[in-house]
């Protein structure tokens, strides 16, 4: 029997899963991407005689479950099923688990960091020295603007407690009121119209892809910076683009993409008002030991369950 990790941030702890692995008398293998995650018809390859399978952003659809015939038990590494035709695993017995409410708090660092470089032109700055220019870059502040979030979940509430000391008005919009302490529940064009800084940090949904585009932002009067660290295609990345190069938007800070790795024009790539980075929001060594301890107590759980 075999449990395999499709997820590199599993290696963190490759002494634990391999002693689990001896302990229930399982082959622990790992099998990583070169970019975000596998295709379809490689994780049939690799998934062939798995037992239990660790899996990032690979795709896991109903030609890979009907495939799997050994395949009992799916965990995905960090929150978002999107990937994981979960209910057509369930049709067929493969129990699908993920672990969420743990990387928020590790997102928002990044987050905060990503809004602070951004408003302060950090980066832009860094780049000028490099380029042997000794430039008083003028920045924005933090303190007192106004931050909308489109999604009012783990990583949202997070980031809000670390705003807490910038006076900042918070503004969110959710499936639902959540009735938030020091925070206004908005509709969608509203968070649009009065926002300065935009949060994107909502699960990819029929209702919620391509939600940011040219039309739903038109309004966007008083926007700054516009921030994605959940999934790349909340956004239409053509729209934004065109938008950005229009100064319609005048900061972006994107951590993911339609495509993953993302192609992009040279002059938007090396644009000094865009700051991108390799869906990496959550990767620190303390959040990759927080979410492998819980699996590897998932599947130590599942197993004694089963036995």
């Amino acid at each position: 029997m075999k449990i395999i990790s499709t997820c590199k941030r599993t290696s963190s702890n490759l002494v634990e899963f391999k002693k689990l692995s001896k302990e229930l008398n399982f082959d622990y293998i790992e099998v990583f991407p070169e970019n975000q995650g596998f295709t379809s018809n490689k994780m049939i390859e690799i998934l062939a005689d798995a037992t239990i399978c660790i899996v990032g952003d690979d795709i896991i659809d109903k030609k890979v479950i009907d495939s799997s015939k050994q395949l009992k038990y799916i965990i995905k590494w960090g929150a978002g099923t999107d990937q994981i035709d979960v209910e057509y695993a369930d049709t067929k017995n493969i129990a699908v688990a993920n672990t969420p409410n743990i990387l928020g708090k590790y997102v928002a660092e990044f987050v905060l960091g990503l809004i602070i470089s951004s408003l302060r032109k950090i980066t832009q700055n860094h780049i000028n020295m490099q380029s042997g220019l000794w430039d008083k870059t003028v920045g924005e502040s933090l303190y007192g603007k106004t931050i909308g979030f489109y999604g009012f979940g783990d990583i949202s509430k997070n980031v809000t407690k670390l705003l807490e000391p910038f006076d900042c008005e918070i503004l969110y919009t959710d499936m639902i009121n959540q009735n938030v302490e020091n925070a206004k529940y908005l509709n969608f064009d509203s968070l649009i119209k009065l926002s300065e800084v935009i949060i994107i940090a909502a699960p990819l949904t029929v209702d919620t892809n391509g939600v940011f585009n040219e039309k739903s932002l038109k309004n966007a009067d008083n926007l700054q910076l516009l921030i994605n660290v959940s999934r790349g295609e909340l956004i239409n990345e053509y729209d934004i683009f065109n938008m950005f190069e229009t100064k319609k938007i005048e900061l972006l800070a994107l951590d993911v993409f339609e495509k993953e790795p993302p192609v992009l024009d040279r002059e938007i790539l090396y644009d000094k008002n865009i700051l991108f980075t390799s869906h990496n929001a959550s990767n620190t060594i303390k959040a990759n030991d927080d979410v492998n301890n819980v699996i590897i107590k998932k599947i130590r759980d599942y197993i004694q369950e089963k036995q």
